[in-house]
C-alpha cells in the first residue's frame, strides 16, 4: 500500500487531468490489493493442501501405530497366558517328581530293611539246617553199625539244645526234645542211656528213633521254610526292581519335560518383555503422533481464521478504494471528462461539503487499512482545503502534484 503516495507523486508530475488521475490511482491501488489477495490465496491454497497431506499422513501413522498395538497386545495376552500355564506344568511336574523321588527313596528303604531280615533269617536257618544235618548224619551212621556212640548222642544233645530256642520248633516237639535232653543229662553213665531203652522216660518219648524223627521233621521244615523265604526275597527283589525301573523311567520322562517346560517359560519371558518394550515404544510413537496432529490442526485451523480476516480486511479494502472512486466522481460531476485544468473548475464550480466529506472519509479508511501514511496525509489535506472555503480542485491539483 506504501505505493500509493509514489503513485500519487508520478501522476501529479503530468500535465492531465488531476482528477482522472486520482481516480486513476485508486484504480491502480485496487488492483495492488487484488493481486497481493490473489497472492495470498494461492499461498493458502498450498498451505492447505499442505495441512491435508500432512494429516492424512499422521493418521495413517496412528492408524499402523493402533493396529501395531492391537498386535503386540495380543501377543502379550497370549505370552502371559502362556507363561500362566507353563508355570501350573511346572508345579505339577516339580510336585510329580519330588512324590517320585520320595516313593523311590521309602521302597529303597524298606527293600533294604527286608533284605537285611531275609539274611539274618536266611543265615539262621542255615545254621539250623547245617546242625540238623550233622547231628542226623552222625547218629544215622553209628546206627547203621547197631550201636550210638556218646560222641553221637553229645551230637544230638547239643542239637536239641540249640533247637529248642528256633522258632520252627512246635510246643509239642519243644517238650519232645527237652525229655531228651533232660535223660541224656541225668543218666549217671552216658552212653548207657542210650542202651537201656526200658527206662520209663525213654519209653515216654519214644527213645532214640523218636528223636531222631523230630529232628528230621525239623530239618525238612527248615529247608522248607528257608525255600520259602529264598522265594519271597527273589519276588519282593523282582518287585522292588520293576518299581524302581518304573519310577526310574517316570523321573526320567519328568525332568526332561521340567527342562522344556524351564526353557519354554526363559523364552516366553523373553518373548513378554520385548514386547513390552516394543508397545512402550508404539505408544510412545501413537503419543508425539497424536501431539502433531492436534498441533497441526490447531496451526491450521489458526492459519485458516487468519487467512478468513485477511480475505475480509482486503474485501473492506477494496470496497473503500471502490466507495473513494465513488464520491469523488460524484462530487466533481463532469470535470473528469474536461481538459481544464482545477484551477478553472475551482472558479465557476464549487464542490458541495457533503462530496468531499466522503471523498475524505474513504481516503481515511484507506489509509487506515493500507497503514499508508500518504493516503491519510491527503485526506486531511484535502479536509483542510474544504473547511478553509479555498477553490478545493485547485489545492487537490497542487496536492496531487
Amino acid at each position: 500500500m506504501r505505493a500509493v503516495s509514489v503513485a500519487l507523486a508520478v501522476a501529479g508530475a503530468a500535465s492531465t487531468n488531476p482528477i482522472n488521475k486520482v481516480l486513476q490511482l485508486l484504480d491502480s491501488l485496487a488492483a495492488k490489493v487484488t493481486a497481493d489477495g490473489e497472492k495470498e490465496q494461492a499461498q493458502y491454497e498450498k498451505f492447505t493442501q499442505w495441512c491435508e497431506e500432512n494429516a492424512k499422513e499422521t493418521q495413517h501413522e496412528l492408524k499402523n501405530s493402533g493396529e501395531r498395538q492391537e498386535s503386540l497386545q495380543s501377543v502379550i495376552d497370549k505370552t502371559e497366558a502362556t507363561i500362566s500355564n507353563v508355570n501350573s506344568q511346572i508345579q505339577e511336574l516339580s510336585a510329580s517328581i519330588a512324590q517320585n523321588e520320595a516313593d523311590l527313596e521309602k521302597a529303597t528303604a524298606v527293600r533294604k530293611a527286608e533284605h537285611k531280615d531275609f539274611a539274618e533269617r536266611d543265615e539262621e536257618l542255615v545254621g539250623t539246617i547245617d546242625t540238623l544235618e550233622r547231628a542226623l548224619q552222625v547218629v544215622k551212621k553209628e546206627l547203621a553199625f547197631g550201636q550210638v556212640s556218646q560222641s553221637a548222642v553229645t551230637s544230638l544233645v547239643g542239637a536239641a539244645t540249640v533247637m529248642l530256642d528256633d522258632s520252627l520248633v512246635t510246643s509239642h516237639d519243644r517238650s519232645r526234645l527237652q525229655a531228651f535232653v533232660q535223660q541224656q543229662s541225668e543218666a549217671a553213665d552216658g552212653f548207657e542211656a542210650m542202651q537201656a531203652p526200658a527206662t520209663a522216660a525213654y519209653e515216654t518219648h519214644g527213645g532214640t528213633q523218636a528223636i531222631l524223627q523230630t529232628f528230621e521233621d525239623l530239618l525238612e521244615k527248615a529247608e522248607s521254610q528257608r525255600s520259602d523265604t529264598t522265594k519271597a526275597e527273589t519276588e519282593a527283589q523282582f518287585n522292588f526292581e520293576m518299581l524302581k525301573q518304573s519310577l526310574t523311567d517316570e523321573l526320567k520322562t519328568e525332568n526332561k519335560e521340567l527342562a522344556k517346560a524351564r526353557s519354554k517359560l526363559a523364552a516366553n519371558k523373553e518373548t513378554l518383555s520385548a514386547t513390552n518394550g516394543d508397545l512402550t515404544e508404539t505408544n510412545k510413537d501413537a503419543s508425539a503422533d497424536s501431539a502433531s496432529l492436534r498441533q497441526l490442526q490447531t496451526d491450521c485451523m489458526q492459519t485458516a481464521s487468519d487467512h478468513e480476516v485477511s480475505v475480509k480486511d482486503r474485501s473492506d479494502e477494496l470496497k473503500a478504494l471502490a466507495e473513494a472512486k465513488r464520491v469523488i466522481q460524484e462530487a466533481t460531476g463532469g470535470a473528469t471528462s474536461k481538459a481544464y485544468g482545477l484551477v478553472q473548475v475551482g472558479a465557476t464550480t464549487r464542490v458541495t461539503s457533503p462530496g468531499i466529506d466522503g471523498v475524505v472519509s474513504s481516503l481515511r479508511q484507506l489509509g487506515r487499512n493500507s497503514d499508508d501514511i500518504a493516503v491519510a496525509l491527503l485526506a486531511s489535506q484535502i479536509s483542510s482545503v474544504a473547511v478553509s472555503g479555498d477553490d478545493v480542485f485547485a489545492k487537490l491539483k497542487g496536492l496531487i502534484r
